[in-house]
């Protein structure tokens, strides 16, 4: 009997071992997964903020750099003192200031350049910049 006990306590401790084991694997698996969504939503957001900001540069470079003339041409614009803000939800579509989550800030800079900031509101994080330069030819008076 002294035999048959030890066995099966030998059997219940591998067996503890076995669960511990398999345990600890998945918290590192789903640790993995956590982590891989997070960076697939950076990359959605990264991708959504350079399709919005490459949108914004070709509409003032259509507009030769004048923001009063791209405003009506970009969905969701409303003018601010340092230039133009767009607001976007969740789901990258305009919204109204109080419920944003993104905005696209269209500022002038000195030289003709316009800064086109895409960030984010929750953390003030700026998720892509870009500067605009548009060429305005010269025109004989």
């Amino acid at each position: 009997m002294n035999r048959k006990s030890s066995r099966s306590a030998l059997f219940l401790m591998e067996l503890i071992l076995a669960i511990l084991f398999f345990a600890a694997a998945s918290a590192v698996c789903v640790q993995l997964f956590v982590k891989a969504h997070l960076m697939s939503q950076d990359t959605v957001d990264l991708n959504r903020a350079v399709a919005g900001a490459e949108t914004a540069a070709a509409v003032l470079r259509a507009e030769d750099g004048d923001l009063n003339a791209a405003l009506p041409l970009l969905e969701g614009a409303a003018a601010e003192d340092s230039g133009l803000v767009i607001y976007y939800d969740a789901d990258w579509k305009p919204a109204a200031k109080e419920g944003a989550v993104y905005v696209m800030r269209l500022s002038p800079a000195a030289d003709e350049v316009t800064a086109v900031t895409v960030e984010r509101l929750e953390d003030g994080g700026e998720l892509f910049s870009l500067p605009v330069r548009c060429h305005v030819p010269l025109t004989a008076d």
